[in-house]
């Protein structure tokens, strides 16, 4: 972010995309690699460094069991 910009009232939207998207490119990789990653302790997942299963179907039905739905790894 090399410049601050001000406005007063209210843009459309088509001017805050526009904004939006000079704030992104302004930034060097770096900044943006660390700005699009939100570190996150899942719960049973980050428990153990691995976990081993003999078929997809007794891992489906491990996920099912301990992961909480707001993960996504239900059917």
């Amino acid at each position: 972010m090399k410049r601050l910009i001000y406005r007063t009232g209210k843009i459309t939207e088509k001017e805050q995309l526009k904004l939006d998207f000079e704030d992104g490119f302004s930034r060097t990789v770096e900044e943006r690699l660390e700005l699009g990653f939100i570190p996150m302790k899942l719960p049973v997942i980050s428990e153990r460094p691995y976990r081993i299963f003999e078929t997809m179907e007794e891992y489906r039905r491990w996920a099912e069991k301990n992961l909480p739905r707001w993960l996504g790894y239900h059917r």
